[in-house]
């Protein structure tokens, strides 16, 4: 078999991997990083909301007796355990937590999911060397910054092929986020995130029975970014062109595309990518929000359930399109766009309540979801990832068709929304975290969560956070 032909660059360009370690090392100088700083904090606030209200689920149930059954012990908490576990088995447990509920953040144009991958990893190592709650935050802001920009290189194709794009992205913010917290140079750094490339993997085969696979993905992620920056911490090397070498990242999961593979550099200097992550409002898959947010809209206009005779949902090509006519199961369910437009229009909401076993098998959700249809619309396909249209056309049993479109989902920072009222991005994190956790049983924890974060840059070490997050329901 030939050779897989290397990506070009130029003769004076330092390899992709050595010049987003200098970003790394020299992140506290960018032009940026206060205002990144601020928005780390709310990324930090929503992912750990997340992670704590994800050990309920079933999935992490069994994960942590797995991972545990001969033993525990070491410097990081697991969440909601009362466990601790070496940083990497914490990180990968917490970081399939993380993603458990569908709720955690997501990147619009880098398509993947960076705080499931980024925030345990950088939580993990943060514990175990006594790092400031300022590093914690700083490496929040790297792991961000490399996940996204290398998702941003593949705009979602990577799903196309079989992989998903925050496995193998995560991997590498991941590492990332551990190399600032651990202090690491320039050249270990490097090392790092070259040892974090060849651990990339996950496959998006979990659509096939709804089982829980996409779950450890992030965690996978979390423990290969925290291992790669404590092996290269100690001399380990990897390769400065895991990126764009000829047996690289790029050509193993381009498949001979077109890439942005200048996303990975270009204005890198001056302009941070990561802080356009969304948070989630809806636990389910963030493809289907735009939707969600034009039926419950519709609800509150009158549209309801009984009155329709069918609805059509435009999208931009994506795999939501296909879809099972009767989720299978509650993951299943999650990417079911039908199914969340029938909770909408029944109903006028949906939660976590609507994601469990016997919640997917009522009747009357059902009945309306097979009157739900989902198209591609071209047009909103040429226009994604950098916008994601969806519209909504409601025909009913009397009366005129009723039409709805959006442009961007709420959640996300550049949602019309937030232009007036910048504060207000913050807050509707807050206000999710505590509702979640409210739910989910830890609602006392609330209020010190909230403040724990929000006090990140001064603190000097993450333990406060840790005894709050590691303790048993």
């Amino acid at each position: 078999m030939p050779d897989a032909a290397p990506v070009a660059r130029t003769a004076e360009a330092a390899p992709v991997a050595r010049q987003l370690a200098r970003f790394c090392v020299d992140l506290g100088a960018h032009p940026g990083v206060e205002a990144g700083l601020e928005r780390a904090r709310t990324y930090a606030l929503d992912t750990l909301a997340v992670t704590l209200c994800g050990a309920v689920a079933p999935s992490s149930e069994a994960a942590v007796k797995a991972l545990t059954l001969y033993g525990s012990g070491g410097p990081s908490v697991v969440f909601g355990s009362g466990l601790r576990l070496s940083c990497g088995q914490a990180a990968l447990l917490n970081g399939q937590m993380a993603h458990a509920l569908e709720l955690d953040d997501d990147h619009r144009i880098a398509v993947l999911h960076p705080g499931a991958a980024v925030v345990p990893a950088a939580f993990a190592i943060a514990e175990a060397s006594g790092a400031s709650g300022r590093d914690f935050l700083l490496g929040l802001l790297a792991g961000y910054e490399v996940a996204c920009r290398l998702g941003e290189v593949f705009r979602g194709s990577l799903f196309y092929h079989g992989f998903h794009p925050t496995a193998l992205c995560g991997a590498l913010g991941a590492a990332a986020a551990a190399s600032v917290i651990l202090g690491l140079d320039r050249d270990r750094t490097a090392r790092a995130l070259g040892i974090a490339g060849t651990q990339a993997a996950g496959l998006v085969e979990w659509r096939a029975d709804g089982s829980w696979i996409k779950r450890l993905h992030p965690g996978m992620a979390a423990q290969s970014g925290v291992n790669s920056a404590l092996l290269a911490s100690q001399g380990f090397t990897g390769p400065e062109t895991i990126i764009e070498g000829k047996g690289g990242f790029l050509a193993a999961f381009g498949h001979d595309q077109e890439l942005d593979v200048d996303a990975l550099t270009r204005d890198l200097a001056t302009s941070l990518h990561g802080v356009g992550t969304a948070i989630k409002p809806y636990p389910c898959c963030r493809f289907s929000h735009g939707a969600v947010d034009l039926a419950l809209e519709a609800y509150k206009a009158g549209v309801t359930a009984s009155d329709i005779e069918a609805v059509e949902i435009r999208l931009y090509a994506t795999n939501v399109l296909t879809y099972h006519h009767v989720p299978m199961n509650a993951v299943d369910a999650q990417f079911n766009v039908p199914y969340h437009i029938a909770c909408c229009l029944v109903q006028g909401e949906i939660g976590l309540s609507d994601f469990t076993p016997e919640a997917v098998r009522r009747p009357d959700i059902l009945a309306a979801a097979a009157r739900v249809t989902v198209i591609e619309d071209e047009g909103f396909t040429g226009l994604y990832p950098e916008e994601y249209h969806t519209a909504l056309i409601a025909r009913r049993k009397d009366g005129p068709d009723y039409r709805l479109k959006s442009d961007c989902p709420s959640g996300d920072p550049e949602a019309a929304r937030y232009a007036a009222d910048p504060s207000l991005f913050h807050a509707e994190a807050e206000a999710k975290a505590r509702s979640l956790m409210a739910q989910c049983g830890f609602g006392e924890r609330a209020d010190a969560l909230v403040a724990l974060t929000a006090a990140l840059e001064d603190a000097p070490d993450v333990s406060a956070l840790s005894r709050l997050l590691g303790r048993a329901r």
